[in-house]
């Protein structure tokens, strides 16, 4: 079995599934949360996936939700934190965020300043959370951090890029799921530098449907593209 080292979820259909099923916004996006805590353990204790990246917000959605749901979604990361920590330092599993920090609330930048802190470990196995993260908006803050520190930009190499970005060395993506395929057949300028050669899944599922069961089939189409996979051969 081949396995991508790197795998990233693009989640999407919370609000339209609650109100298809009758059920409110924060309840659809809790289950979907704790589907995602199940996928974050079957990736690091059965499979030979080292990188898994989850999309918990856009940058794009954080300025247009309601403010009660935004407050919502900043608390409701905490509440399966429990488990999650104990997966994440029981399997050796680095945790670090992609973001920007603006709109985040200070309380929950510290919680996941903390948990950065607390999983820290020798290992190449990563847990990445992508929260108020928009690629544009990543270049727009790399931009402007390199030109606080008076970067000479006639210089720039593409090693400089990349150890600058969000995900700093960590090896770009391979596998790409999308759920609601019927609807959304993008990657809505989700990691562009970090998925410019990815395979790209699109499943039928919605958010929280996107189960074990479902992640597996992604992973066993990946296995059979493995030999199409011929770049720099």
């Amino acid at each position: 079995m081949i396995y991508p080292k790197h795998v990233a979820i693009i989640p999407d259909w919370n609000r339209t599934r609650a109100r298809l099923n009758d059920k409110t916004i924060p309840e659809a996006y809790m289950l979907s949360y704790q589907r995602g805590v199940e996928l974050i353990e079957y990736t690091f204790t059965k499979t030979d996936v080292k990188i898994f990246t989850l999309w918990g917000l856009s940058t794009e959605n954080a300025t247009k939700r309601p403010k009660e749901e935004f407050d919502f979604l900043m608390n409701m990361y905490k509440l399966v934190d429990e488990d999650l920590d104990n997966i994440l330092i029981n399997n050796q599993i680095n945790f670090k965020r992609i973001w920007n920090p603006d709109w985040i609330t200070d309380d929950f930048k510290e919680y996941l300043d903390q948990k950065v802190e607390k999983t820290k470990c020798n290992s190449d196995k990563y847990f990445v959370f992508a929260i108020n993260y928009w690629w544009r908006d990543e270049i727009i803050r790399w931009i402007k951090n390199l030109s606080n520190q008076k970067f000479n930009f006639s210089n720039l190499t593409e090693k400089d890029l990349s150890q600058s970005l969000d995900l700093g060395g960590i090896p770009n993506v391979e596998l790409i799921i999308r759920t609601k395929w019927d609807e959304a057949q993008r990657t809505s300028w989700f990691m562009s530098w970090w998925i410019w050669y990815s395979e790209l899944y699109f499943t039928e599922k919605k958010c929280p449907e996107l189960d074990v069961e479902e992640y597996q089939k992604s992973l066993d189409w990946f296995n059979k593209m493995a030999d199409l996979r011929n770049y720099w051969k």
